[in-house]
C-alpha cells in the first residue's frame, strides 16, 4: 500500500511567492506615506500643545495686570508695536505698590514678538533693549503672529504658530479683572 505524499507542488510555491512579493511591494509603497502622516500628526499635536501653553501663560499674566493691594500709580497695561508687545504691571508680592524697574522685586513684565519668537522679560518698561528670554524653541516653533487687542476690560489674545508644514491659530478672550 502506498501512502500519498502531501505538500505543495513547485508551481504552487512559485504562485505563493509571486503573490507574497506583490503584497510586499504594495506595503512598501504605503509605509513611507503612513510614516509621513504620523510625523505630521505628531507635529500638529506638539504645535497645539506649545501654543496652548504659551496662551495659558499669557492669559494668566493679562489677568494679573493691574492687581494692587494698595496705592499703585501708572498704567497697568501698555500695548505697543500694534499689540505685538505687551507691558504689564501687577503687585506680585502684595506689598501695596508696584516695585520699579530698577528693583530686584520689580513688578513690571513684558512680552513681545521678535524674529518669529515670543520673548519675556521682567523689570522692563520698554519693548526695546536686550535681556529678553525666549519662551519658544526656534528649532521647532516659529510664532508668525502675536497680538493683544484691548476692548475695555476685555483683552483678545491672538497667536499663530508654525512647526514644519503645520500652522495653527489660537484666539482667547481674557477678562482683565484689575484693569
Amino acid at each position: 500500500m502506498r501512502i500519498a505524499e502531501a505538500g505543495f507542488s513547485l508551481l504552487e510555491m512559485l504562485i505563493a511567492l509571486a503573490v507574497g512579493a506583490i503584497l510586499m511591494v504594495s506595503v512598501g509603497r504605503f509605509l513611507p506615506l503612513l510614516l509621513e502622516q504620523n510625523l505630521r500628526l505628531q507635529q500638529r499635536v506638539q504645535l497645539q500643545q506649545e501654543l496652548q501653553q504659551l496662551s495659558h501663560t499669557l492669559q494668566k499674566a493679562l489677568q494679573r495686570a493691574g492687581y494692587c493691594r494698595g496705592q499703585c500709580s501708572g498704567p497697568a497695561l501698555t500695548l505697543a508695536a500694534g499689540g505685538s508687545c505687551v507691558l504689564l504691571r501687577w503687585d506680585e508680592n502684595s506689598n501695596g505698590r508696584w516695585e520699579d524697574v530698577g528693583s530686584s522685586d520689580s513688578d513690571f513684565y513684558g512680552y513681545r514678538l521678535r524674529s518669529g519668537q515670543l520673548e519675556m522679560q521682567r523689570a522692563v518698561d520698554s519693548c526695546n533693549g536686550n535681556g529678553w528670554e525666549r519662551l519658544t524653541d526656534p528649532a521647532f516653533l516659529t510664532i508668525e503672529h502675536f497680538n493683544v487687542v484691548r476692548q475695555g476690560t476685555r483683552l483678545v489674545l491672538h497667536l499663530t504658530g508654525r512647526a514644519g508644514a503645520q500652522s495653527l491659530q489660537v484666539e482667547h478672550w481674557v477678562e482683565g479683572r484689575n484693569l
